[in-house]
């Protein structure tokens, strides 16, 4: 396995003196009204090419039970526990970054999705953007029942959140939502590359997001960046590279499909030797300006450390979420694995 650890490796920038407070950029607010035309909108409709075979949507695959076996199996631990793991300042900044995202994004008594929720683990981030609603749903229903469990064990929740067990990029999941509620925001962590395993799978997923959406409204996520994957594959002689906390290895590097560009992903402490897809952002660009959707915003790891580290509001919250080390840093692999991933946001034409 080649690694792609580096000497070169820029440290995480010292954080300058704080400049004065910017201002709030938070997008207004979309129109909560919902028309009769909305509503009866919300009655799902397979998407574009694939009309005919609705029931192919509802089984789930076996690279999608493999997924959902994963997700199932990682153990749900303690504090401190999580306090000894060898990603602890990975972990805490990439929720940080989500952290940040949800703030950008959402606002009060707005209606928000959590798809691919995982065990629920921005529950507090939610709460703390004064939404009303939450919908919650992922593939895993071991981690759907864990985040049901943590909202409920949470004190003092001030909005209301349902949950439920759904393949989102192999089912249309429509008819599982709130009747008579559009959508002000839907949010994808770390998890939509894995509709990238067939065209069909990504427009499924695409329809589950934008049915619901109300113009204005837009969607968030974080991805794993496949122009940093595919460079590091071209630069080693094997099918591997990785370090000391990730590996990632394909299957061929002869060709590069657009779609099911499979490679195997292992993160310690966090993923284990799990099947993931190359996710061309371009392409998916493409596709998703065909539900409607227009790109707002997109910006590397790195890149987003380097600007909101300075935004007094976002600086504070790196000391509160102990995100780097007493040293004011994190060890040189965590970052460069942070540096795998990329932010965005795509909002919903009018």
């Amino acid at each position: 396995m080649a690694s792609i650890h580096s000497s070169t490796l820029p440290p995480i920038p010292a954080l300058a003196a704080s400049p004065a407070r910017p201002p709030n950029n938070r997008p207004p607010s979309p129109s909560s009204s919902t028309t009769p035309a909305q509503k009866r909108g919300r009655e799902d409709s397979p998407p574009p090419q694939a009309a005919g075979s609705a029931e192919k949507y509802r089984k789930v695959d076996e690279n999608a039970r493999v997924v959902a076996q994963h997700y199932n199996a990682r153990p749900e631990v303690g504090l401190s526990r999580r306090k000894e793991s060898p990603i602890l300042h990975l972990k805490n900044f990439n929720n940080w970054i989500k952290s940040i995202l949800i703030n950008k994004h959402a606002r009060r008594g707005m209606f928000a999705m959590d798809l691919c929720c995982g065990k629920g683990g921005d529950l507090l981030k939610w709460g703390k953007a004064g939404i009303a609603d939450l919908v919650g749903c992922d593939i895993a229903d071991v981690s759907v029942d864990q985040a049901r469990d943590r909202y409920k064990q949470g004190r003092g929740n001030r909005f209301r959140a349902e949950f439920f067990a759904a393949d989102c990029f192999g089912e249309l999941i429509g008819d599982r939502l709130p009747r008579g509620h559009m959508l002000d925001l839907v949010s994808c962590q770390f998890a939509l590359h894995y509709s990238f395993e067939t065209e069909e799978k990504a427009r499924i997923g695409l329809t589950n997001i934008t049915k619901n959406l109300k113009p204005g409204g837009f969607f968030i996520g974080t991805i794993p960046d496949a122009n940093w994957i595919v460079k590091k594959l071209r630069n080693t002689e094997g099918l591997s590279f990785g370090n000391s906390v990730l590996t990632i290895k394909f299957e061929q590097k002869e060709t590069y499909p657009e779609f099911g560009h499979k490679y195997w992903f292992e993160l310690k402490d966090a993923i284990d030797n799990c099947p993931e897809y190359l996710l061309r952002f371009p392409a998916f660009v493409k596709l998703a300006g065909e539900y409607g959707l227009e790109l707002a915003y997109k910006e590397k790891f790195h890149e987003l450390y380097q600007k909101e580290s300075q935004n007094p509001q976002y600086r504070d919250l790196l000391t509160r979420m102990n995100v780097l080390n007493p040293e004011g840093t994190m060890s040189a692999d965590e970052w460069e694995v942070a540096g795998l991933y990329m932010a965005f946001a795509f909002r919903k034409k009018s």
